[in-house]
């Protein structure tokens, strides 16, 4: 029985031996997969953070192209610039009625203010503002928001006399109204005479 009794105590520590090492074996695969995973959740946390700040530059490309776009829309400079010539561009005949062809490109606003800055008097005298040149530079300010500086030449003649020509400057502010644009604010930031070097 001493032999039996040994032997089971022989099998007993070579069997707790042989669990001690596959406990110990199943611990360290387990230390390594819980480290590997740690890794590979750190690296998805730095991918999902690098994809994150790829997604940032990318709107605001694609907001900096739309609002290059809007800059150099040659639309948009059109409609200021035909809003200008309808406004500017008058005779004694049709001089109250410019406005009539432009309510739909300014706010109420802007039209109160140039029926207020102008004149009300007899339009029996002959008299004419013609638009000679218009540049118009645009500035983005956002998607639905732009601002334009007008350089406006006109030539005004009273009773077939001419005045020099004068250049005014005028600051407009647009907004985005449905498919079109809207004027807010046009504001004359002077006039001027240009300076010519020979």
């Amino acid at each position: 029985m001493n032999k039996v009794a040994v032997s089971l105590l022989v099998l007993s520590i070579l069997a707790n031996v042989f669990l001690g090492f596959m406990y110990l074996g199943q611990k360290t695969i387990a230390t390594q997969a819980e480290s590997r995973n740690r890794e590979t959740q750190d690296r998805m946390e730095q991918v999902k953070e690098d994809a994150r700040k790829r997604e940032q530059e990318l709107d605001a490309f694609q907001e900096n192209q739309a609002l290059y776009a809007i800059e150099q829309s040659n639309e948009v400079k059109g409609f200021v610039e035909e809003t200008f010539r309808n406004l500017f561009d008058y005779d004694n005949k049709n001089y109250e009625k410019r406005f009539d062809g432009v309510r739909d490109r300014l706010s109420e606003s802007v039209i109160s203010k140039l029926r207020a800055s102008g004149e009300t008097g007899s339009t029996q005298i002959e008299f004419r503002n013609e638009v000679k040149a218009i540049s118009v530079y645009l500035s983005a300010m956002e998607m639905d928001q732009a601002k334009a500086l007008v350089n406006m030449e006109t030539q005004y003649s009273v009773g077939g006399s001419e005045f020099p020509r004068r250049h005014q400057m005028y600051e407009v502010t647009l907004s985005k109204e449905g498919e079109g644009w809207l004027v807010d604010k046009l504001e004359m930031m002077g006039s001027y005479e240009p300076f010519e070097e020979s």
